[in-house]
């Protein structure tokens, strides 16, 4: 009867045991996921905000090569926009059509962000605060400080149409014999564009850089 009894007690204690194990397994390999999916986000916040800082950095030449072909356009020559660019260079071809039709992109990492928005993990995000800033940066990224392919888009059609018109492949020949207020003009918003975006990627630079200091002094989950 005792050795039953006692059987029995071992049994259940074992039984329980295990179930208290597999529950501490669970829990660690949750946290665990947990820290690996943390980690990943502050690589993405890390890698956006350096595509950003990169990026500003091409606009600062996009506006200053805009800038000199406009403020020198009576007497501008593919020659010459050539020079300014070779100073401050922004695009990965160095072709006519691209140095005055390029714009710059925000290169966006957003995987991760997607699973911890889209899992719900985010509710489990302990600062309040904290929360809604990397719902914010989820929503920055979302929509990007990525516009202007639509002037892009008109510059290269300029080119295109005029080198259509000559049968030829020379852009330089194509510019300086086709320069006119049309492309003057798009020129000129190309600059007003990136300006803008200039404003807007300032702005996201400061507030990834606010957050990541936050997210340095407070817990994740």
């Amino acid at each position: 009867m005792k050795k039953s009894i006692f059987n029995a007690l071992a049994i259940f204690i074992s039984i329980f045991g295990s179930f208290a194990v597999e529950r501490y397994i669970s829990k660690i390999n949750v946290q665990n996921s947990k820290e690996i999916l943390a980690s990943n986000i502050f690589y993405e916040i890390d890698q956006n905000y350096y595509s950003l800082l990169e990026v500003r950095t091409a606009l600062l030449a996009v506006v200053e090569v805009t800038d000199s072909i406009l403020f020198n356009w009576e007497t501008i020559n593919a020659e010459k926009i050539k020079d300014y660019y070779i100073l401050n260079q922004y695009a990965q071809r160095d072709d006519l059509k691209t140095v005055l039709s390029s714009s710059p992109q925000h290169r966006v990492k957003k995987m991760y962000f997607n699973s911890l928005i889209n899992s719900g993990l985010i509710l489990e995000v302990k600062n309040k605060l904290v929360r809604e800033k990397i719902e914010s940066i989820y929503s920055l990224i979302n929509n990007g400080v990525n516009y202007g392919s639509s002037n892009s888009s008109k510059i290269i059609n300029w080119f295109d149409e005029k080198q259509l018109l000559e049968k030829t492949m020379d852009l330089e020949f194509t510019f300086n014999k086709h320069k006119n207020f049309e492309i003057y003009k798009l020129l000129s918003e190309r600059r007003r564009l990136q300006v803008g975006r200039l404003y807007g990627v300032e702005n996201s630079i400061n507030f990834f850089e606010e957050i990541k200091g936050e997210l340095d002094e407070n817990s994740f989950f």
